[in-house]
């Protein structure tokens, strides 16, 4: 195995996927390190526990490694599903997640000096794994300000870093006020941005209260020319939160738009969700709204109508090239017990006149890509 000519030594590397057998061949010799570094450390997943937090700081602080790392992905957890634990941590515990949150934070804040990192993915979920190697699950409030320790030190490195993409999972949006980090960024490197939030009913649950959810517009980058994709998730359940500005948010190279779960206001308004897709409309070719819905403040009042909406941005999104409708474009209401749910007393005929008007304005998008075709 060592003494394989080079070219078979190429090939044997290419074909191994696990990172701990790629770290095995690369400690065979010289010419299985040069050719496994690159691969072994382009994408460092970083899992949440010091040790994990620790290793990548070595990493970072290595520059002979540290110039392979195009992508760091924090606590992905494949076929989780978010959910809150009980308030059931010790107090020994709790000395261990804050020194989590600093060597956290210590590493986030260095990534500035991966010269060729182009994404970080971060994934936050209520638990950690202790240094005796158990999972030990957090109080909410402890998980909450990990979380903004760890925004702030990606956005504090993305003062100087060269990355152009982020993905943020699992996020509770707090007052915009606990986001001011957000705002000094006055220069923005992302070109990409996905942010995936925990749902109302989840955060009800925990809170108590059903409308906590703050406003999506306190992550999201200052107006700029470099952005070019957007995605807006809440995969679990809906997303409305009564703080929502949007007013100031506009991002004239965006080409791409994805809302997911999200609840559109009643009236439409410079702040709202209607609004912020609209005056994106100067490059937008692409857009994708799956299970998104429309608010019904009170029964009494009509709320804003899906075919109001698709009549107008058959208007005035005519840089759209493709339009993605995924599930029901419906109606909600705010429930007392159960919190954002299906407002089901809508007409025939408004049913009929939603889809109507969505046809219609597929049809458009069709034809002018026939035209410029």
């Amino acid at each position: 195995m060592r003494d394989l000519p080079i070219e078979i030594i190429n090939v044997v590397v290419q074909n191994v996927s696990s990172v701990n057998d790629l770290l095995q061949l690369r400690c065979l010799n010289k010419a299985y390190r040069d050719l496994v570094t690159p691969i072994a450390f382009s994408k460092l997943h970083v899992k949440n526990s010091i040790q994990s937090a620790q290793n990548f700081q070595q990493i970072i602080a290595a520059p002979n490694l540290a110039t392979y790392v195009r992508e760091v992905v924090y606590d992905s957890r494949e076929g989780e599903c978010f959910q809150f634990p009980p308030e059931n941590i010790e107090i020994e515990d709790m000395l261990e997640v804050a020194e989590l949150e600093e060597a956290l934070t210590e590493a986030f804040c260095a990534i500035d000096a991966l010269p060729r990192l182009q994404c970080v993915s971060a994934s936050f979920w209520p638990s950690f794994i202790s240094q005796s190697g158990m999972e030990i699950r957090e109080s909410p409030f402890w998980f909450a300000d990990r979380q903004l320790a760890v925004l702030h030190a990606i956005h504090h490195a993305m003062k100087k870093s060269r990355m152009t993409s982020l993905s943020l999972n699992n996020v509770v949006m707090m007052p915009p006020s606990r986001y001011d980090f957000v705002s000094s960024l006055t220069n923005s490197p992302l070109s990409h941005l996905s942010l995936s939030v925990v749902p109302n009913a989840d955060i009800s649950a925990w809170s108590g209260s059903k409308d906590i959810n703050g406003s999506l517009g306190a992550l999201l980058p200052l107006s700029n020319n470099t952005l070019r994709s957007l995605e807006l998730r809440s995969p679990q359940g809906p997303y409305h939160s009564l703080e929502t500005r949007l007013s100031s948010f506009h991002y004239p190279s965006l080409e791409s738009l994805v809302l997911e779960n999200i609840v559109f206001d009643p009236t439409p308004s410079s702040d709202g969700v209607e609004e912020f897709v609209t005056r994106q409309k100067s490059c937008l070719h692409q857009l994708e709204l799956r299970s998104c819905a429309s608010y019904v403040a009170n029964p009494s009042f009509d709320a804003r109508l899906w075919s109001n909406i698709w009549q107008r941005w058959a208007a005035e999104l005519t840089s759209l090239r493709k339009l993605v409708v995924d599930g029901d474009s419906g109606y909600v209401v705010l429930d007392a017990e159960w919190g954002y749910v299906t407002y089901k007393p809508i007409s025939t005929i408004t049913a009929e006149s939603d889809s109507s008007s969505l046809r219609m304005f597929q049809d458009a998008i069709a034809s002018t890509c026939k035209v410029v075709a």
